[in-house]
């Protein structure tokens, strides 16, 4: 897929993903992070801010789900729902981004969400035209919902358990493409300032969630 171009497009992960790639540690803490929404305390939900949120705990066994890609991706606090296209990886190596910033994309060379292993679905923050998909992204707190439709018609619920925004050159790949032996799903997009010389933003939002179900 091509990148789209234009004023304040998002050029999304500047990384390259590959299976050996992943090994490599990560540092305790990566200069240039900063954390929008902090991590839920253990075994809670509750959202942080003036937004209500009543939302399950997480259980401890949720119900297996099989390899089925995404087809639809939900989130009520944005008032998001919306088609899942397929990513992959670029000549270059790094992730193919969504051809239009109305659109998401899965990295189809990670898990499938509700698999182990972290699932990454990414969308465009805006463009000259305007907002795009994931615009409000970095504006979700703990305790938010996101359901994913799977092809087998699955749908797989995820709560927000931290929002983070890194600086891009300092992207922690691991941490957000890389297996932690959970149900993960991350939400990436770009945010920070915007730098006009290289025409796009010089940080990630990521939305770190876990599975809570399967229905």
């Amino acid at each position: 897929m091509r990148r789209p171009t234009g004023y304040g497009v998002a050029s999304l992960v500047a990384l390259v993903v590959a299976v050996g790639f992943l090994a490599g540690a990560l540092p305790a803490r990566n200069p240039g992070t900063v954390v929008l929404s902090p991590a839920a305390p253990a075994g809670a939900v509750a959202s942080s801010g003036s937004r209500p949120v009543a939302h399950p705990r997480p259980v401890t066994r949720p119900r297996p789900v099989a390899h089925s890609r995404p087809v639809h991706l939900s989130i009520p606090a944005l008032g998001i729902s919306t088609a899942v296209g397929l990513l992959g990886l670029q000549r270059d190596g790094q992730v193919m981004v969504p051809t239009t910033v109305h659109t998401v994309g899965w990295f189809r060379d990670g898990p499938t969400p509700g698999v182990v292993g972290s699932a990454v679905i990414l969308g465009h923050v805006d463009s000259f035209r305007g907002p795009g998909i994931f615009f409000e992204l970095k504006t979700m707190r703990t305790g938010d919902l996101i359901r994913v439709t799977l092809a087998d018609h699955v749908v797989v619920t995820f709560v927000v358990t931290r929002v983070v925004q890194f600086a891009k050159t300092h992207f922690p790949d691991r941490l957000v493409y890389g297996p932690h032996g959970t149900r993960s799903l991350n939400l990436v997009t770009c945010g920070g300032v915007f730098d006009h010389a290289t025409g796009s933003y010089e940080s990630n939002v990521v939305v770190f969630s876990t599975m809570v179900r399967a229905s």
